[in-house]
């Protein structure tokens, strides 16, 4: 499985609707059961198993103001069948200030019909909750 630099026009659609804080368009790819994992947080793993709990946790992220999403870079896509699996670097920033955060990435992301039913994010939140 060759890697691509350039994710596919659906998750790219969905992730600049997410930073552009249209959470309808971001969470439209997903099944209305999918599965969306945080599997390591200083709190303990984050498991949604519905759009409805994906909308409301993402619109905590952008309505708690802790975060304002960028840009990726050093993006390295693989795709096979109805899996997708993506390492990126995000540049976000800090609201208050504007300084920047950089995240790293690695999500685990399966459809299937055209939705995406379980989406596995390893980041690293202890970026987020230090701030």
């Amino acid at each position: 499985m060759a890697s691509s630099s350039t994710l596919p026009p659906w998750f790219s659609r969905a992730l600049g609707s997410l930073w552009a804080g249209d959470l309808d368009g971001f969470t439209s790819i997903f099944a209305p059961d999918a599965l969306y994992e945080i599997p390591f947080t200083p709190t303990g793993p984050v498991r949604l198993t519905s759009r409805e709990e994906i909308d409301t946790f993402m619109r905590g992220l952008l309505d708690g103001g802790r975060l304002r999403y960028g840009s990726l870079t050093e993006v390295r896509a693989y795709e096979t069948g109805d899996d997708l699996i993506v390492e990126a670097v995000a540049r976000h920033h800090r609201p208050a200030d504007g300084a920047p955060i950089d995240l790293s990435y690695i999500w685990f992301v399966t459809r299937r019909d055209g939705y995406v039913t379980r989406f596995r994010d390893y980041m690293i939140p202890l970026e987020i909750s230090a701030i």
